[in-house]
C-alpha cells in the first residue's frame, strides 16, 4: 500500500460550478483529473461510494456513467438511480465486494458518518484490487472534535503513518461561490492510497 496524495485542496485547484455545492464544485473535478491522471478508462471498475439523491451529487454520478462503463454506485439507501445499490461503509464489504473494483470512490462521506474513520477507510480499501486504487476526499474542520462533519485526522494520520500539513491560511466556502483569494487552503482535502 502507497499513499500517493494526502492534502489539502485549494482554491487554485480545478473546479467546476455545475456542481453546485461549494466543496464540490473543487473534489468532484478533482477526482475526475485524478482517475484521467492514474490512467482510468472505459473499462476500469469503479466503486462510487459518495452519498447523494438530488442536484450535484446526481450529476457526478452520470459524469462517472458517461466516461466509465464500469461504475458501480452505492449509496445508504435505497435509491432509482441507474447502477445504485445499497452499501453501509461502515460494514465489511460482502465477499462479492473484496478485491472487484481499480478505483473506489468517497467523495466527502466519510466524515459525516458516526463510526472510526479509520474503519470506514479500511473496508473501502478491501474493494480495491491489488494495483487498484482508493481516492477519497474529506471535510476537515480543527475546531470540530467531534469527528461528525470533520475527518478523525488524527487517527488516520496515525493509522496510514501520514501528516495533513497544517496551515492556518485554511479558508470556509460560501455556498457554490469563487472567491478571488485562490491561493487559500479549503476546509476540505485528498487522500488517494494505491493498494
Amino acid at each position: 500500500m502507497t499513499i500517493l496524495e494526502f492534502k489539502y485542496l485549494t482554491r487554485k485547484d480545478l473546479f467546476d460550478k455545475k456542481y453546485v455545492a461549494w466543496s464540490r464544485i473543487y473534489e468532484y473535478p478533482y477526482v475526475l483529473n485524478v482517475l484521467t491522471q492514474l490512467g482510468a478508462n472505459e473499462n476500469s471498475t469503479i466503486h462510487n461510494t459518495s452519498w447523494g439523491y438530488e442536484g450535484c451529487h446526481v450529476t457526478f454520478k452520470n459524469d462517472l456513467d458517461d466516461i466509465y462503463i464500469k461504475t458501480l454506485h452505492s449509496d445508504i439507501k435505497k435509491s432509482s438511480l441507474k447502477n445504485t445499490t445499497v452499501y453501509d461503509i461502515t460494514k465489511q464489504p460482502e465477499t462479492n465486494l473484496v478485491e472487484q473494483f481499480d478505483f473506489v470512490l468517497n467523495v466527502s462521506t466519510v466524515e459525516e458518518v458516526n463510526y472510526s474513520h479509520v474503519s470506514i477507510i479500511q473496508n473501502l480499501l478491501k474493494q480495491v484490487k491489488v494495483g487498484g486504487y482508493l481516492i477519497i476526499t474529506f471535510d476537515y474542520n480543527d475546531k470540530n472534535t467531534t469527528g461528525i462533519g470533520s475527518i478523525q485526522l488524527k487517527e488516520v494520520e496515525k493509522c496510514f503513518n501520514i501528516k495533513l500539513e497544517d496551515n492556518s491560511n485554511k479558508i470556509s466556502g460560501v455556498n457554490s461561490e469563487i472567491i478571488e483569494v485562490r491561493n487559500k487552503l479549503l476546509n476540505c482535502g485528498v487522500l488517494i492510497i494505491q493498494k
